[in-house]
């Protein structure tokens, strides 16, 4: 499911904080490895992740390391710079909570998302030091696993004023 939505819908933790200054891009992440297809592409402009919630089992299970790192093909590569990541958007995760919201407020600039790009989650294992594909609800299978994820980012525009 993937909704552009008006931007009194999401924002802040408070609505008295919530500036109204753009639209929002909405994706939900249901797989480690899935494909996203949007109704329009959005050209190259500010891009500022506000928010993620996490829908997650919480028996005993899959145990993330506290963060999730999520690989979006519109990122081109020099948004975040860490020694853990390459070009990864770290969400934290608790384990024993079944609905988790997290407030944010980082912008990147320059960012043109695609009508059509690839999402990957992965979580870091410092026993081997690399990264895992995160486990997601797969068919009757999801004790501690993610059942999915919606990340919401604030942009400036949905509409291209040069083709007018």
């Amino acid at each position: 499911m993937i909704c552009l939505q008006p931007p009194k819908m999401f924002g802040k933790k408070y609505p008295s904080d919530y500036t109204g200054d753009g639209p929002i891009l909405h994706l939900r992440i249901s797989s480690n490895d899935q494909n996203i297809d949007l109704p329009k592409e959005l050209l190259a402009q500010k891009l500022t992740f506000i928010r993620a919630n996490i829908y997650k089992d919480t028996t005993t299970g899959a145990d993330y390391q506290g963060s999730v790192f999520v690989d979006l093909d519109f990122f081109n590569g020099f948004e975040v710079n860490s020694n853990l990541s390459d070009n990864f958007l770290i969400v934290p995760i608790k384990k024993a909570e079944e609905i988790q919201t997290y407030q944010f407020e980082q912008e990147f600039n320059a960012e043109a998302v695609k009508q059509s790009f690839n999402c990957k989650v992965f979580y870091y294992d410092p026993t081997s030091g690399s990264f895992i594909k995160a486990p997601f609800k797969e068919g009757t299978s999801v004790a501690g696993r993610i059942i999915h994820m919606d990340l919401f980012f604030q942009v400036a525009s949905l509409w291209d004023y040069t083709s007018y």
